[in-house]
C-alpha cells in the first residue's frame, strides 16, 4: 500500500479518515503543486483517471517519479481532500518519503492547510517533520524497514514494483516474468550455463541465478515451473536500473535461452511476437506502472515515444 499524506481544512485526522466533507478542489491542488515546483523543479502528467504524476525535472527518467496527487472527493464529485502518495516499492522511496513530508510541512506553513500522514495520523508541521524524518528516529527507521520488506516480498509474491502508485496499489503482477516452453526442456544447469559477459551462474536444484560478477548482485532469476514440467520461468532482480532497460535485458535473456535450447517464449500468457512487444522499442523510457496500465487498462504511456 502506498505511503500517503492528506492536505485538508480539517483539524483532526479522524475527520479525514472518516471522509468528512472537505472544501478543496483541483485549483487548490494545482496551487500547492506550483509551490512545490518553485523549490523543487517538477513537471506534471495527468492520467486518464485524473491522478497527477509529479516528476522531478532534469532527472533521468527512472529517478524522476516523485509522487501521485489528486483530490479525493467527499463533498460532491470535484471537491474534497487532497491526497498525496508515494510508492513504497520504488527503489527511491526514502528520498520521495522525505520530500513528501517536507512538502506537506511547507504547505501547512505557507498556505494554512492542515497536513496529516496516514500511518499514525500525525499532524505534519515543520517541527514534527523534523522529528519524523530523523534518520535515527523510530518513525523513519520503521518506514525504511517496511520499504525493505516490501521490496523483498516482490520475489515471493511474483510482483513488480511501481514507480507511482496505481490507485491504492504500489505493486503489480510481474509483467516481466517470462516463460520458456519446450517439449524436452534441458536441465536448468545446462540451459542457463552461458550468461552474457560479466555475469556468473548459480544453480540450486530447481532454481538458478545470473549475477553480476563485479558487483556480486543478482541480475536474473530462473525457476523450473512446478506446475508445468516443460517450462522455466525467468524474471529480473529489481534493483535501481530503469524499468525499460530491465525489460530489454529480460527479453534478451529469454531470447538467449531460446536460441540455445529452442522452444517458445511466452509473455503475459501468449507467445512473444514483435507486435505484442512493440512497446519495448516504442517507449525507451517506459515505467513499470505505465506498462501495467497499458496492458490492463489500455492507457497510453506518458513516456516519450519513438
Amino acid at each position: 500500500m502506498p505511503y500517503s499524506v492528506y492536505l485538508t481544512t480539517h483539524t483532526r485526522y479522524e475527520d479525514v479518515r472518516a471522509g468528512a466533507p472537505d472544501t478543496l478542489t483541483l485549483k487548490d491542488l494545482r496551487a500547492c503543486l506550483s509551490q512545490l515546483a518553485e523549490v523543487c523543479p517538477t513537471h506534471e502528467v495527468r492520467r486518464p483517471d485524473g491522478a497527477i504524476w509529479v516528476f522531478r525535472a532534469g532527472e533521468p527518467p527512472a529517478r524522476a517519479p516523485l509522487l501521485t496527487a489528486g483530490v479525493r472527493p467527499n463533498n460532491g464529485p470535484k471537491t474534497g481532500t487532497i491526497h498525496l502518495s508515494v510508492s513504497t516499492t520504488s527503489p527511491f522511496f526514502l528520498r520521495n518519503f522525505f520530500e513528501l513530508l517536507s512538502f506537506a510541512a511547507m504547505v501547512k506553513e505557507t498556505r494554512g492547510l492542515n497536513a496529516f500522514e496516514a500511518v499514525h495520523g500525525h499532524a505534519l508541521t515543520v517541527e514534527s517533520v523534523q522529528q519524523l524524518t530523523d534518520v535515527e528516529g523510530a518513525y523513519a527507521r520503521r518506514q525504511a524497514e517496511l520499504w525493505q520488506k516490501h521490496r523483498e516480498n516482490l520475489y515471493t509474491t511474483v510482483q513488480m514494483p511501481l514507480e507511482f502508485p496505481a490507485g491504492q496499489e504500489d505493486e503489480g503482477p510481474n509483467l516481466l516474468a517470462l516463460r520458456l516452453e519446450h517439449p524436452k526442456l534441458p536441465p536448468l544447469k545446462k540451459l542457463i550455463a552461458e550468461p552474457p559477459p560479466g555475469l556468473g551462474v548459480e544453480v540450486e536444484k530447481t532454481r538458478g541465478l545470473w549475477f553480476d560478477r563485479e558487483l556480486e548482485e543478482p541480475v536474473m532469476w530462473f525457476n523450473l515451473n512446478p506446475h508445468a514440467a516443460n517450462q522455466v520461468i525467468l524474471w529480473p532482480h529489481w534493483g535501481r536500473a530503469p524499468f525499460a532497460s530491465v525489460a530489454q535485458a529480460t527479453f534478451g535473456a529469454a531470447a538467449r535461452l531460446q536460441s540455445r535450447a529452442g522452444g517458445r517464449v511466452l509473455w503475459n500468457g501468449e507467445p512473444v511476437t514483435p507486435e505484442r512487444t512493440a512497446w519495448i522499442q516504442r517507449y525507451p523510457e517506459l515505467l513499470g506502472v505505465e506498462l501495467l496500465q497499458l496492458v490492463t487498462l489500455g492507457w497510453e504511456p506518458a513516456s516519450r515515444a519513438v
